[in-house]
């Protein structure tokens, strides 16, 4: 019998109903591999000769726009998809399939939880990423976890260590959209930006992407020599990549070139574009480049239209991240989410952290 979706709840159907009714229907074949899902364990066929699996877990934290703006489930399930396949992105893998295990509330709705669903479904077709398997059970809140599976070649798998002196900086993606966006959202009275603007902004907001293509693309062509996702914000991923190969990071404010969004939300709030790019949101991938191989990256981002930025360079030191102001270095701020800290958005909330945000210098030495 058909069920009203919007006054029926997961507690009226049960686990068995869930499954038959809600899940196996929406992740058949197609996007669950050629044995489809229902069995106690995913099935996966082995690499091809000289490839290797990657594997990746995360949790999905409640998306930023479910609070603020748009308290659709889609939102779950899409960035369900979005935070793990950014991790194979920063491999070079190309994504295999994905488990994902929810709990769920007895009173949720059930048109809520098909909502998660097409999200999930949504960030499947557009990775080409099938749901192979996961879990469902009840408990006190919606929570959604995914484990993704990647394959690469062994010979071309990106790793956070490789940079060497001498290295040039990129960052693939769209810096300070994200960021750029959500203050335009939580702020409308102080910032005006319309059409093609506003467009890129919002998708930047409700339509975050990994940078998938992209890894795989650079990763195959063996132009990278380090590489890592910045789910944590562009500056943590220097600090990072810097400490772990034992080299400065040496970033040109002049390099720093932001977009006309982000210079526009930039100027409504005073501040510097800067901070917006190197925070958190964009799910870009920040690496390193060596100068024998720019020729070759250059050709390949230009031949498939792979966005990026040029932002400094690598060079002998104890693991620093400074910022080059004609001249000048001083240690670049630390803008990233990092748990367990102050600036942790997930602790402090994100009011706390953008009006953080919005105070900080680029550099500690500018600090009071």
């Amino acid at each position: 019998m058909p069920v009203n979706t919007d006054t029926v709840q997961l507690g009226q159907l049960g686990e068995r109903t869930i499954l038959e009714s809600l899940v196996l229907p929406r992740f058949g074949t197609f996007r669950s591999g050629s044995t489809g899902i229902g069995d106690d364990c995913a099935e996966i066929g082995a690499p091809p000769e000289g490839h290797t699996f990657v594997m990746t877990t995360d949790p999905c934290p409640t998306p930023l726009v479910f609070d603020i703006a748009d308290p659709d489930y889609w939102h779950f399930g899409w960035m369900t998809m979005l935070i793990n396949l950014s991790d194979l992105a920063a491999m070079g893998a190309t994504p295999t399939g994905i488990v994902v295990s929810t709990v769920m509330p007895n009173e949720m709705l059930v048109s809520d939880y098909l909502r998660f669903l097409d999200g999930l479904s949504a960030g499947a077709d557009e990775w080409d990423c099938p749901v192979v398997g996961g879990n469902i059970k009840d408990g006190d809140s919606f929570t959604s976890t995914g484990t993704a599976i990647g394959v690469v070649r062994r010979d071309r798998i990106l790793r956070r260590v490789g940079a060497q002196p001498g290295d040039l900086i990129f960052v693939v993606g769209e810096m300070g959209l994200f960021w750029a966006a959500l203050l335009r959202l939580m702020h409308p009275e102080q910032v005006t930006v319309t059409g093609t603007a506003a467009e890129r902004l919002d998708h930047a907001l409700y339509h975050p992407v990994p940078r998938v293509r992209e890894g795989r693309i650079l990763g195959d062509a063996g132009v990278v020599s380090a590489c890592m996702d910045a789910s944590d914000g562009v500056s943590g991923c220097l600090r990072e990549l810097a400490t772990r190969n034992n080299v400065d990071f040496i970033i040109g404010a002049d390099l720093l070139e932001p977009s006309e969004p982000v210079a526009a939300v930039a100027r409504s709030f005073g501040m510097e574009p800067g901070s917006l790019m190197l925070a958190w949101g964009n799910w870009e991938l920040v690496l390193t480049v060596p100068q024998a191989r720019l020729a070759a990256f250059n050709a390949i981002t230009a031949a498939h239209q792979i966005p990026y930025a040029h932002i400094g360079q690598v060079r002998p030191g104890p693991g620093q991240v400074m910022l080059d102001v004609d001249g000048r270095t001083r240690l670049l701020t630390n803008l990233a989410s990092e748990r367990f800290t102050p600036t942790s958005y997930f602790t402090h909330g994100i009011e706390s952290y953008a009006q953080w945000l919005l105070k900080q210098p680029l550099t500690e030495s500018d600090q009071t």
